[in-house]
């Protein structure tokens, strides 16, 4: 019954959409940020790529629904897979951080992709003037989420017999609403063994279908055998990418997806004057590559290092051998990873930390701040080694902590049956959905 009361209200409030949405074109002049969303909608207006199937008289296979980059990367290997069967795909996303990789994938399979950005804030129940319908878009027998977006437009597909998958599912932050949004699933993917026992726990004495895998590791897997090829095609990084090979493992330390908020971490006297005396290379990679967001990093490091110590390296400005390098460049930071043994990974002082099996899957002890709940990578990789991946209690003990460890004697092997073992499981669970 409480599955019935709960479809009832996705419905209800996928109806009333439309209304707010109205409210929400009135008031577009006064708030920036539904001026900036809603232009960012409107494009599925103007762009070919955004045409639905539907209108051709087509019809998708599968339909993938992701938020941002982290949640493309977890679903990639299954559209790699419905594409090399020649399958048609759509893929709606929330999120312009992914928009440039969703483009990529678009350009390479024109005939076989279907772009949709979600209408957040010109959603409604059917399409009229500006506003927009997930229903009328999507065509697909199959919707595959990642994680999270239960959006009631979306949900209420179910209402039209779509079977519904999900990708890195798990309890976290737990509600009424996620337990009963998770029933609408016909089959997940959990993110860890733990996760898939609380799903089978909930779908007991259904037909429901549950696996364990996570499909990041296979991907960074895959960059990781080929980060020497893609790293030697940034010319700019040469010279720089020679001097990190020739540093030992105890004497560089990467920052990955770094925020301002994360630079405390650098505040110990014995790190500070180790980098100055230049006993310590530190390279930072920026989680937002735009030139304030850079700056405001750059400014914190000076202020801890001096300007002489501290150099930007980007498309234009090669390495200078500075002990500190913000590199401002995107694409590279998994491929970067291989050539480091320990790894700080930032948005532990924000909402939450980014990924850590980037570093973790790459051979690398890591680090992160205080913010892991909602990190199901962190579950995954503690599990498994938790002596070499670390929370900090307090900012200031990253170097105290980085000095107690042995980095010559990380658990290779055991990360190696991770990525073996993922392998298989990816393969076992993509032949199962797929057929």
């Amino acid at each position: 019954m409480s599955q019935v009361f709960f479809i009832f209200l996705l419905l209800l409030a996928t109806l009333i959409r439309l209304p707010l949405s109205i409210l929400i074109v009135v008031l577009r002049p006064l708030v920036p940020f539904f001026k900036k969303r809603l232009n960012f909608e409107r494009q599925n207006f103007l762009e070919e790529e955004c045409r639905s199937f539907k209108k051709d008289n087509l019809k998708a296979d599968y339909c993938f629904e992701i938020s941002s980059e982290g949640e493309l990367e977890q679903v990639r290997p299954l559209i790699e897979a419905v594409l090399k069967s020649e399958k048609k795909v759509e893929i709606i996303y929330s999120s312009p951080s992914v928009e440039v990789k969703c483009h990529n994938l678009y350009k390479s399979h024109p005939e076989l992709i279907r772009l949709f950005r979600l209408p957040l804030l010109s959603a409604s129940p059917v399409n009229i003037l500006y506003f927009q319908s997930v229903w009328e878009w999507v065509s697909a027998p199959v919707v595959v989420f990642c994680r999270y977006d239960f959006f009631p437009e979306l949900l209420t597909l179910k209402l039209f017999k779509k079977k519904f998958i999900l990708v890195s599912g798990a309890f976290k932050k737990t509600s009424w609403f996620k337990l009963q949004s998770f029933m609408c699933f016909d089959v997940v993917i959990a993110a860890t063994d733990k996760e898939k026992e609380n799903f089978t726990k909930l779908f007991s004495g259904t037909p429901k279908k549950v696996f364990s895998c996570d499909f990041r590791v296979p991907r960074i897997t895959a960059r990781m055998q080929k980060a020497a090829e893609v790293l030697a095609q940034k010319d700019v990084l040469t010279t720089y990418i020679d001097v990190l090979k020739a540093l030992p493992a105890d004497q560089k330390i990467i920052l990955g997806s770094a925020w301002p908020s994360d630079m405390p971490i650098l505040k110990d006297e014995k790190l500070i004057a180790a980098i100055r005396e230049k006993k310590l290379h530190l390279l930072i990679a920026p989680h937002k590559l735009d030139d304030e967001f850079v700056l405001r990093l750059k400014q914190s490091c000076i202020e801890l290092f001096g300007e002489e110590n501290v150099g930007v390296v980007n498309n234009q400005t090669t390495y200078t051998h500075h002990p500190v390098v913000i590199l401002q460049m995107g694409g590279v930071l998994c491929e970067l990873y291989s050539l480091f043994s320990l790894s700080y990974v930032g948005g532990g002082y924000e909402r939450s930390i980014h990924s850590v099996l980037e570093p973790f899957v790459s051979n690398n002890a890591v680090v992160v701040g205080p913010k892991v709940g909602r990190s199901t990578e962190y579950d995954l990789a503690s599990s498994l080694l938790p002596d070499e991946i670390h929370v900090l209690n307090r900012a200031d003990s990253f170097y105290t902590i980085k000095e107690s460890m042995n980095l010559e004697t990380l658990n290779r092997s055991k990360r190696e049956e991770l990525r073996v073992e993922s392998a298989r499981e990816m393969k076992a669970v993509i032949a199962e959905l797929l057929g």
